[in-house]
């Protein structure tokens, strides 16, 4: 007789802490697919078995229906001592597979995690589909202030938000993409940020870079692996999204991603949402996801597959900023960092914009293209400055 237990995602450390103190070894049952004498080895400890990967296996539609009949049968094989835990919520969603699999099913009665029981309500993501005509102009107007040159690709963007905004609200559309390429330090990962910024201030930005994700296992980095394999653990993108309430991702060096999470992007932004690997679904619907990649413009075709270039909304190579724009970008960032330095440390730091122009007639602009690297200059230049100004004029001998 197989009973199962079901559980809520903020009881699972505390339950799965409570089976293996009792002496269970807890394992995803996909882990039994791996070895002949998992029978054999069963007998030897009693074992917890999170079942919540394969019921999705056994839904009539998988594409690995086969796989999920060969790992039901081998739960008729382990013994009578054996746990069978569930994600409360795959449960519900794969009711039918739960019942004709399970004898009986019942809820874990362990509490839940102390942080999560005090937890405010939770809000929903800002997005550009929820602003009115009237928002949406305003913040598009402040992007195109913040963002420093780049004019053509926010003629585009004005252009893109508009036509997203049109076909989200019909169903047509459910996710904005932005391709920017170009080199490092040119404003592709600051247009996120601004727009993230602008449409939820104080929250962060979902950042994924893509450089950590080209090995064979990077999309179980991406949406989590099965319950119960070692190092198993929420995925970033699902962690990420969770974290922040902008409707903002990022997903820098796309470049280098591997073929798999090239597969689900394109799946992603075809239906804008995913399952990640407990069977949970998450909705994206009205989010902008700004993909970055340093490959040269001769080398996009090559490099990335038709099919997901072809499902890109926006792509754009952004070009170096002109010496003018760079000025631009010196100037506000002294007297940003002047204002706030003046506010929280000495009320007696002279004026910023007057600090702003001597920043610009001391710090050469010319001859550095990355954004970056102008910014750590800026930031010598200010602590510099800060620190003659606290030496005070020298003293002459008389």
């Amino acid at each position: 007789m197989l009973n199962l237990i079901t559980y809520r995602k903020d009881q699972f450390a505390r339950l799965r802490n409570l089976l293996e103190s009792e002496g269970y070894d807890f394992i995803s049952v996909l882990s039994l697919a791996r070895a002949a004498d998992n029978a054999q080895q069963a007998e030897k400890r009693n074992k917890a078995l999170d079942v919540s990967s394969l019921l999705p296996l056994l839904d009539p539609s998988s594409s690995n229906r086969d796989l999920g009949a060969a790992l039901e049968t081998l739960l008729y094989r382990m013994p009578d001592t054996t746990v069978f835990i569930a994600d409360e919520a795959v449960a519900s969603r794969y009711a039918y597979e739960t019942r004709t699999l399970f004898d009986a099913s019942k809820p874990c009665n362990i509490k839940g995690a102390i942080e999560d029981q005090t937890m405010p309500t939770e809000k929903k993501p800002k997005r550009l589909i929820d602003l009115d005509d009237s928002e949406t102009k305003e913040l598009l107007d402040q992007f195109v202030h913040d963002l420093i040159g780049q004019d053509n690709f926010k003629d585009d963007f004005r252009k893109q938000v508009e036509i997203f905004r049109l076909f989200n609200s019909i169903g047509e559309q459910p996710i904005l993409s932005l391709f920017l390429i170009g080199p490092s330090g040119v404003g592709k990962t600051e247009t996120a940020r601004i727009l993230s910024s602008l449409l939820a201030p104080g929250e962060s930005l979902a950042k994924i870079n893509f450089g950590n994700y080209s090995s064979k296992d990077s999309l179980n980095s991406l949406i989590g692996s099965p319950r119960g394999y070692m190092g198993s653990e929420e995925g970033e993108l699902t962690m990420k999204i969770e974290r922040s309430k902008s409707g903002v991702i990022l997903i820098d060096e796309f470049e280098k991603g591997d073929s798999a999470v090239w597969s689900f992007f394109l799946d992603l932004l075809e239906n804008g949402k995913f399952t990640d690997s407990q069977g949970e679904e998450h909705d994206l619907n009205g989010y902008t996801i700004v993909f970055t990649s340093n490959t040269p413009r001769t080398e996009v075709q090559e490099k990335f597959p038709p099919e997901l270039l072809s499902r890109l909304n926006l792509k754009v190579d952004f070009a170096a900023l002109s010496d003018k724009e760079k000025k631009t970008f010196v100037s506000r960032y002294i007297a940003s960092v002047a204002k706030k330095y003046r506010s929280s440390v000495d009320e007696s730091l002279e004026d910023q914009n007057v600090i702003a122009e001597r920043a610009l007639q001391e710090i050469n602009t010319a001859n550095e293209d990355n954004i970056r690297i102008l910014k750590n200059n800026a930031r010598k230049w200010f602590a510099d400055y800060i620190a003659e100004r606290k030496e005070g004029p020298s003293e002459t001998l008389a």
